[in-house]
């Protein structure tokens, strides 16, 4: 950090030197990259960029692992499509694994379609905590897994070849738009940054890197997400059991970590069970929604540029299988936890 601490950096306070235009952007710059650095510590990683989208720096991820046409990359069937518009971006082809069963792509899920795949991509969907470990024992030390942490935070699941992160609005670090990309090596060597060399470059240039403008949202950010993960860590066992007590189903996988993450996933397994918790009238006040019914599959872009892995169950199951309850709407609304368990019965 060259005597800078994190609060200058990312507090706004940032010295500009002057001088010609390439001066000046390389001033701003030379704040910019320490402060993604300094983030890249709360993901485990020694290295970061800060780029304009959660997207952008997935395009950037597959980038620098190799990606080509060539490639097909595996995408779990629970995630947004934005994951998917950046394998195409790289001119990739996704591979849709459906693994509605738990929410989270699996070991067993990807098993059977390892053969082929050039790269996979491990989303903690809703929060919830994806066994990288697990994946990385499945396919060996040599293929790409890339972490999607947009929406977790204080996870560690080590055996990821980079790391991700959105910092748009309802993500779990959200500073209101841009994203972030994490590594044990230097991974800021293709964001679009002015230089004399441009016109010289042997490849086209990433998206730009995140304004300078943004960086004071960082701290507050990072304060909001620990604050909100050291409460749930500390309370989310009760809860769940409450939830338990009455009768519900909340996500559990053996062998993961507390939850803590954006939502609890509760398993409905019958229609009547669903439509009683997701249109309860006290649904609203807990946050509660469910997973989009609409597969990946039905994306438009996908049509003859993307496959379809057959997996346990298709995406109206997955509907219809899981309520998402806001954990914190549940601990700070007790009353309306009470009523919304009791239209389960």
């Amino acid at each position: 950090m060259q005597g800078r601490s994190p609060d200058r950096l990312c507090h706004g306070q940032v010295q500009v030197a002057q001088g010609p235009a390439d001066g000046l952007w390389r001033a701003r710059e030379a704040d910019r990259l320490p402060c993604s650095s300094w983030l890249a510590q709360f993901y485990r990683r020694r290295h970061g960029v800060l780029l304009g989208s959660g997207t952008a720096a997935l395009e950037l991820a597959l980038r620098q692992l190799g990606a080509a046409t060539t490639w097909r990359v595996a995408v779990p069937a629970a995630t947004c499509h934005q994951v998917v518009a950046a394998v195409l971006n790289v001119g990739a082809v996704p591979v849709i694994i459906e693994n509605a069963a738990e929410l989270l792509l699996s070991r067993e899920a990807l098993a059977p379609h390892v053969n082929g795949l050039d790269a996979v991509i491990a989303v903690h969907q809703y929060g919830l905590p994806c066994d990288i470990p697990a994946l990385r024992r499945l396919l060996g030390e040599q293929l790409p897994i890339i972490e999607d942490s947009a929406g977790a935070w204080d996870l560690d699941r080590p055996g990821a070849s980079r790391v991700i992160t959105s910092l748009g609005h309802g993500k779990a670090l959200d500073i209101g738009g841009g994203g972030a990309l994490f590594g044990d090596t230097p991974v800021d060597g293709d964001i679009d940054v002015w230089s004399p060399g441009q016109r010289a470059r042997a490849f086209p240039a990433s998206s730009p890197a995140l304004s300078i403008h943004a960086l004071p949202a960082l701290m507050p950010a990072i304060a909001r997400a620990q604050a909100r993960s050291q409460r749930l860590r500390q309370q989310m066992p009760g809860l769940l059991a409450r939830l338990r007590d009455y009768g519900l189903e909340p996500w559990a996988v053996e062998g993961s970590p507390t939850l803590n993450g954006q939502f609890i996933p509760i398993r409905t397994r019958e229609l009547p069970l669903f439509e009683r918790l997701r249109y309860s009238p006290h649904a609203d006040a807990l946050g509660v929604c469910a997973p989009a019914s609409a597969a990946l599959r039905e994306l438009p872009m996908l049509r003859n540029r993307g496959e379809v892995a057959q997996g346990p169950q298709t995406s109206l199951e997955l509907h219809r299988n899981w309520v998402l309850l806001d954990p914190l709407a549940a601990l700070d609304h007790p009353g309306h936890l009470d009523a919304w368990a009791g239209d389960s019965r």
